[in-house]
């Protein structure tokens, strides 16, 4: 810090504990453990609020072997010969698949249900054909002390469980330490998800910036360009439509990283596919709950069936979590669904196949 002239402006030793926005001065209002208060106009957070999530599944404290998450990876583990079973399959596993089937280890991946669901993909990357690693695309039914059990009854014995599910924000996270433009809270701003806008930007947040992970140096660019957009404005914050739209391409294609300046707001202030979403009730046995669901779906080539799944927003009593089946209704229309697991949001993820709960348009089969 010497070196590069800054040790002067460096504050050490001060943990904040609070970011709030101002809308009516369009500054950040920071406050540190020791009481003092500080005023920012930009505020660049370099300290992420997420812990590595461990998913709610039956029997998962039962298991004997090593268990870690991917982002967490035991230095001490070595795959070589060993039977591996990845629950899961964000961006840190696929780096630890990578590395473990190449030393040896035979992978066996059980992708839990996702949040976002595409038609189809425009390139299969090359993991996905090692010979090592095979997908298992029957749903868990549990955990047991040497391996997992899907649901269709076949037991995968294994050394080893990689959770590779992603984060949740740190639990006790006071509901004031980040609160954006008219008091949104970050956990409501994320209830459906965390997806900034190229890693760095989220809508309701303006004049503040997340950095961090591998791509430290390409985030700090993306914030530089920002800067400099936002000249002698008073705030800039990215458009809720433009966050959603680079999300949904991000999980089409690879979408072009850059800055568009279409992409904010500086005054002060996407496309799905098939599925529905809205206020759902779900049965188990004689017990129902009126819950929000957003659901999607698609036609599986391998078997001809339709195949949906999607997120169940609110409170879920542990039954409903557990249960082997549960039915989800719409209107009059209902379908018979599991519940897969809990996302790091606090939501659960459900898949279906079969007729859904919602409308379907006119499909034409080729």
């Amino acid at each position: 810090m010497v070196a590069a002239g800054v040790h002067d402006f460096v504050i050490f030793d001060r943990e904040v504990v609070s970011s709030v926005f101002d809308d009516d001065t369009d500054t950040w209002t920071l406050a540190t453990e020791d009481g003092e208060v500080w005023r920012a106009r930009v505020v660049v957070a370099c300290e992420s609020p997420f812990v590595p999530m461990l998913p709610d599944l039956l029997g998962r404290r039962d298991f004997r072997g090593t268990a870690m998450h991917a982002a967490m990876p035991a230095n001490f583990f070595d795959p070589a010969g060993k039977r591996v079973a990845v629950i899961g399959a964000d961006s840190s596993a696929g780096g630890l698949i990578d590395q473990m089937s190449g030393a040896g280890a035979r992978i066996e991946v059980f992708p839990l249900a996702p949040r976002r669901a595409v038609q189809r993909l425009r390139r299969i990357p090359p993991l996905a054909r090692r010979r090592r690693v095979e997908v298992i695309t029957s749903p868990i039914e549990e955990v047991t002390a040497v391996g997992v059990r899907t649901v269709d009854g076949i037991h995968h014995d294994a050394d080893a469980i990689v959770y590779g599910t992603g984060f949740a924000v740190r639990a006790g996270l006071p509901h004031d330490t980040l609160l954006g433009a008219h008091g949104i809270g970050i956990q409501q701003a994320w209830v459906d998800g965390s997806e900034p806008y190229l890693g760095v930007a989220v809508h309701g947040f303006p004049n503040y910036f997340t950095v961090g992970g591998p791509q430290f140096a390409a985030a700090m660019r993306y914030v530089v360009e920002c800067l400099r957009l936002l000249g002698k404005n008073t705030r800039i914050e990215v458009r809720r439509s433009a966050q959603g739209v680079f999300n949904e391409r991000v999980h089409l294609h690879r979408p072009t990283l850059r800055v568009e300046v279409s992409a904010f707001d500086l005054s002060t202030s996407g496309g799905r596919g098939d599925g529905y979403e809205g206020p759902a009730t779900l049965t188990v046995d004689d017990s129902s709950v009126h819950l929000r669901v957003q659901l999607a779906g698609h036609i599986e080539p391998i078997d001809g069936q339709y195949h949906w799944q999607g997120t169940v927003f609110g409170e879920m009593p542990n039954e409903f979590r557990h249960a082997r089946s549960v039915t989800v209704k719409v209107g009059e229309r209902s379908a018979t669904a599991r519940i897969t697991e809990r996302t790091p949001q606090g939501a659960h993820s459900i898949a279906g196949a079969g007729d859904p709960p919602f409308p379907l348009p006119t499909l034409q089969l080729t």
